[in-house]
């Protein structure tokens, strides 16, 4: 699980800088703590708390907030974090599926906290087929017109309408590529938007690189779909970015997965 939260970290970069890190210099203040927490069952948990980077200033550098003495809470269980690095720290606990945790600190005389609870793991996640084939298919020659490659459709369990996203990952080391990649190298990872759907199907159009890929099916909870939602880059928007950190911004939120593995083939 550790792997895959990471995978998830990386999908969640880009969106994670234009919507929690810049906001409106107008308005923005930077000494509020910025807290970005993914707490999955049965991995460490680790904590970044930075201050808010404020759009148009001289600043140019996340700064991180060290000495801070965070407390985290479950229902039998209460430690106090330790300091890994500069900004990040650790908490002795081991997350449980359908556990509620909370999160306080002090920072400038108030109080920053969060709350969330760590969703089940996706059940019947089934793809329908474990390879994908990319290019158009057919004889140039042969006056056969050219067959468009069939995607494959992923499903699961989701009576509750839960948020569920998908990140597909290449997990070659040296893979290569589907497309001329001599001006731009593509990344390794490509995501959905979050949503309340059971199924999702996979284009052989959106894959960059032949090989394995893992598959990864995400259960997130609101205030993680939320990050998604007008994540423009108006000055509305940087100033007010969703959040479920109460005197602070970022995320605090748990999230569970599962995993297939597909095979991409070129034609």
């Amino acid at each position: 699980m550790k792997s895959i939260r990471y995978t998830l970290l990386l999908a969640a970069a880009a969106l994670w800088a234009a919507s929690c890190q810049k906001p409106d210099l107008a308005t923005a203040d930077p000494d509020i703590a910025v807290v970005e927490a993914y707490l999955a069952p049965n991995a460490p948990i680790r904590l970044h708390i930075t201050r808010q980077l404020v759009y148009a200033s001289s600043d140019t550098v996340i700064t991180p907030i060290e000495g801070l003495t965070i407390s985290l809470k479950a229902t039998d269980t209460s430690v106090i974090c330790t300091s890994d690095s500069a900004g990040y720290y650790s908490a002795a606990i081991t997350p449980r599926e359908g556990e509620t945790y909370t999160m306080t600190f002090l920072y400038n005389d108030k109080t920053v906290s969060a709350t969330t609870t760590i969703p089940a793991k996706p059940t019947n996640y089934t793809a329908s087929a474990s390879t994908i084939t990319v290019g158009m298919g057919g004889d140039p020659g042969s006056g056969t017109p050219p067959t468009h490659p069939t995607p494959v459709t992923l499903a699961w369990d989701n009576p509750d309408l839960s948020y569920y996203m998908v990140v597909t990952e290449c997990l070659e080391t040296d893979p290569e590529p589907i497309f001329d990649t001599t001006e731009v190298v593509p990344m390794r990872i490509f995501r959905n938007t979050p949503d309340r759907i059971e199924t999702q199907n996979l284009n052989p159009g959106a894959f960059y690189y032949l090989g394995n890929h893992r598959v990864i099916l995400f259960h997130l909870n609101a205030e993680y779909a939320q990050l998604y939602d007008d994540n423009g880059t108006s000055s509305l928007n940087l100033a007010k970015p969703p959040t479920n950190v109460v005197n602070g911004l970022g995320v605090f939120t748990g999230i569970n997965a599962d995993t297939l593995l597909i095979q991409v083939n070129e034609d």
